[in-house]
């Protein structure tokens, strides 16, 4: 973003995204302190992911609009022949890949689902190796619903897979 005559840079969209960014974080903090459920033998309650979350997305929105209101953006392209159009079978990919998870997630599974969602996230990224994907999707999966299931004690559907509910 350009400066202004007066040497002051001009507030325009990358301001406004900066905001939103620390509106979005201090409403997700503020939702996630109304959860209000005991805390498990470790002191960690359902609030803390939320509030690490929404305090992230907070300084993230402090830092982009401490530099929207120094002279812009870093690192972010000048011209013009940078900008591509939309990739529509990426958009369709991962938009396909988040509506199947949200589908089968209570019936294949928490593993099955999000291995799934990772390989179509990948594919869509531009992966020509589904089956790297797929290894590579299970060796997070597996950890993942093992830690929230076991670890957390929170209750993720097992669906096909019942050994781990």
């Amino acid at each position: 973003m350009n400066p202004s005559s007066s040497g002051r840079p001009s507030l325009g969209g990358e301001a406004l995204l900066s905001l939103g960014m620390v509106l979005l974080g201090a409403f997700v903090v503020w939702q996630g302190s109304l959860v209000k459920a005991a805390a498990s033998y470790s002191g960690i309650g359902p609030g803390l992911f939320p509030g690490l979350i929404g305090s992230g997305l907070s300084l993230i929105g402090l830092v982009l609009g401490w530099e929207a209101l120094n002279g812009g953006w870093r690192a972010m392209p000048d011209d013009e022949t940078t900008h591509q159009d939309a990739d529509w079978r990426a958009f369709g990919l991962i938009s396909l890949a988040v509506l199947l998870h949200m589908l089968l997630v209570g019936w294949a599974g928490f593993i099955i689902a999000s291995a799934l969602l990772y390989a179509l996230i990948a594919r869509g990224f531009g992966s020509t190796r589904p089956g790297r994907d797929l290894v590579i999707a299970l060796l997070i999966s597996v950890p993942v619903f093992f830690i929230f299931t076991r670890g957390l004690g929170l209750n993720l559907p097992a669906g096909w897979l019942t050994w781990g509910a």
